[in-house]
């Protein structure tokens, strides 16, 4: 379904070609999957990301893909980037979910207010920068029925103000311009902005992936509907999509961001730790309390 070539910075140079299958729910299985494969780092097998929707199995073979990369530590790149993009493969760290709303949404607003703290003129610049290499705001167009896509991953969400109200978010593959170099991927909301059909743009199959994950998010958020993942247990304004540091703002204010994730992780899993630690000795001390005759 998508791909991305990374060009390997050691002795061993070469080419790692990584890609992402379609996900698909096999006969008698009780989750989705999606398989992705690294190519030229050893081990050529196909892994399998698994979760409860078929959006949510891509987004967990793109986060699979960015751990593979990170603990192969070869140093890499994208094919074809300046020398000032090595180790930039395109693939960041994203908040762990397993910790909560709360914490997603400490790390999105840490995100925000770094990216206030950038100088005026270059975060202009960043953003110029990213802006030639490619669009990142998703285009709307108006499309025949001929050309309208196909739907290979869906997520739904409940409206939290009207009861019963559902919205389903429907994600297309990546296909390029017959004419250009550029690979587009749909997205649209079947119950929201009257079913418009979006597209996002990337240099690679990989990249217009990405951006329409990232396009999703951005209209959802955009729209002001009060919204959440139709799983129970979850809260409002849970919708399974994360914010990510703009790239635009350089590698070394990616990598900040994410060294900043892996503290706040840390600190998140000391403080369980200590909690579940100093539950044990609350119990060990209730049993031991002799009890009145």
């Amino acid at each position: 379904m998508a791909e991305r070539r990374l060009e390997r910075r050691d002795a061993v140079g070469g080419i790692v070609v990584v890609r992402v299958g379609f996900p698909e729910w096999p006969p008698g299985a009780e989750e989705w999957r999606c398989p992705f494969r690294i190519l030229g780092l050893g081990d050529d097998s196909i892994q399998l990301a698994r979760s409860v929707d078929s959006i949510a199995a891509i987004q967990n073979a793109i986060r699979g893909i960015y751990r593979k990369l990170v603990q192969s530590g070869v140093p890499l790149r994208r094919e074809g980037f300046d020398d000032d993009d090595e180790n930039d493969t395109g693939f960041s760290l994203e908040a762990d979910r397993g910790w909560g709303l709360a914490f997603t949404q400490r790390i999105e607003q840490m995100i925000l207010d770094e990216e206030a703290k950038l100088p005026g003129p270059t975060r202009e610049r960043q953003k110029r920068k990213a802006r030639r290499k490619a669009p990142a705001k998703p285009r709307m167009r108006t499309i025949s029925d001929a050309e309208r896509p196909r739907w290979i991953a869906e997520r739904k969400l409940v409206r939290c103000d009207t009861v019963g109200s559902i919205i389903m978010v429907r994600l297309s593959y990546p296909e390029s311009y017959a004419d250009e170099n550029v690979w587009k991927c749909a997205f649209t909301f079947e119950g929201l902005d009257d079913d418009l059909i979006y597209f996002s743009h990337g240099d690679d199959s990989m990249g217009a992936l990405q951006k329409a994950l990232r396009g999703i998010r951005s209209k959802l958020v955009q729209s002001g509907v009060p919204l959440r993942w139709a799983l129970s247990g979850l809260e409002e304004n849970d919708i399974g999509f994360s914010m990510e540091a703009d790239r635009g703002h350089g590698l070394a204010f990616t990598r900040r961001i994410e060294q900043m994730i892996l503290d706040e992780e840390e600190k998140y899993l000391q403080r369980s730790m200590r909690e579940r630690q100093e539950h044990r000795e609350a119990r060990r001390k209730a049993r031991a309390k002799p009890q009145p005759k």
